[in-house]
């Protein structure tokens, strides 16, 4: 209980704080990305499900994203499956920031984790090419528990649609970091990262995504001679 006293009187603290800096948070923002529900539908090879949120800062964004992903290429000579999750954190900063209805172009970075299992079952008679009339036999090799880490450069928008609803995208491009407990096999797919065939890769994700406002947003505007703050009224909690 006292655990939960804790961050109950945290939280009490930010809001009460919420009206006297400019650095209190004033909404969180969570979307999802609408193409999981697609892949779902239409692909036979790949589910992800990805969570997007934000909080502001002034004029900067915390970014977490939370996934999961699989993927299965199932081919006459092999079978290739791939199950994990995968996590983002990072910083953007608004660089529309007086826009009165809260829209957001950004620029920011993430640091990437995931966990994930791989396994490859493959035809040894169609890897050696052999032309003998040896019987097929099947192997079977895969990784647990690893895991792997890279940075992104992100850049994206994040317009209102309507009251608090925003549409928007993200473009993301990815730098590889590591990969751990992949002794056994080099795994081709890594969640969150993409096809694990070179050192960097592109990514793009599109997001729809609900405002849910603590107060009012202020903005803070610096002129030569004073310093004031401007309630922006067309937005309502």
């Amino acid at each position: 209980m006292r655990y939960i006293f804790s961050i109950m009187m945290l939280l009490s603290s930010v809001f009460a704080t919420a009206q006297i800096s400019r650095y209190a948070p004033s909404a969180v923002r969570v979307g999802v990305d609408p193409g999981t529900f697609l892949y779902q539908i239409f692909s036979q090879k790949r589910n992800f499900f990805e969570v997007e949120g934000d909080m502001d800062i002034d004029n900067f964004f915390l970014v977490a994203d939370l996934g999961i992903s699989s993927i299965t290429i199932d081919e006459p000579t092999f079978r290739y499956e791939n199950n994990g999750t995968y996590r983002r954190f990072g910083v953007d900063v608004n660089l529309m920031k007086n826009d009165p209805d809260l829209n957001v172009a950004f620029f920011g970075f993430r640091h990437g984790h995931a966990n994930f299992n791989d396994n490859l079952d493959f035809d040894t008679r169609a890897v050696i090419q052999s032309n003998t009339k040896w019987p097929n036999t099947t192997e079977t090799t895969s990784n647990n528990q690893a895991r792997a880490n890279w940075f992104e450069l992100n850049t994206g928008l994040r317009i209102r649609i309507v009251k608090q609803l925003y549409l928007g995208f993200t473009v993301r491009y990815k730098l590889f970091l590591s990969v751990k407990g992949t002794e056994d096999l080099k795994p081709y797919y890594i969640p969150g990262f993409g096809k694990n065939i070179g050192t960097s890769a592109a990514g793009f994700n599109y997001y729809i995504s609900y405002r849910l406002p603590f107060r009012k947003k202020i903005v803070y505007t610096d002129t030569k001679n004073d310093k004031t703050a401007v309630e922006k009224s067309k937005v309502k909690p």
